[in-house]
């Protein structure tokens, strides 16, 4: 599979990132991710694409140790087990936009 884009959201920063606002356990809330800069690939008709959301666990991000302490104070011994779920469902529903041009022309692609 080959990535079209990505984008890392902490949840608690999903209305502002200058007012963050925990998530109560068990609260469903709406999280929108903002697309920014696609990479160009041509998709043949049928082709199918996938949607992978996942935790961050890596060195070139802030750790999320969940504890809902300050993010930037926050250590190892502050860590808690985080339980995420996806709803994707009649009531909550969810849209994926793509940007999408056309092929351009033999003409168009001379000029």
């Amino acid at each position: 599979s080959i990535a079209l884009w990505s984008d890392q959201r902490r949840l608690r920063y999903r209305e502002s990132l200058r007012e963050p606002k925990l998530v109560k356990p068990g609260e469903i809330v709406k999280c929108d991710f903002n697309p920014g800069l696609f990479i160009a690939r041509r998709l043949m008709k049928g082709s199918r694409l996938r949607l992978i959301v996942t935790a961050v666990n890596s060195i070139f991000w802030q750790k999320n140790y969940c504890s809902s302490g300050v993010v930037a104070e926050e250590t190892a011994k502050d860590a808690r087990t985080c339980h995420v779920q996806i709803y994707h469902d009649a009531e909550h529903t969810s849209v994926i936009q793509l940007p999408v041009r056309e092929p351009a022309t033999l003409q168009q692609q001379k000029n």
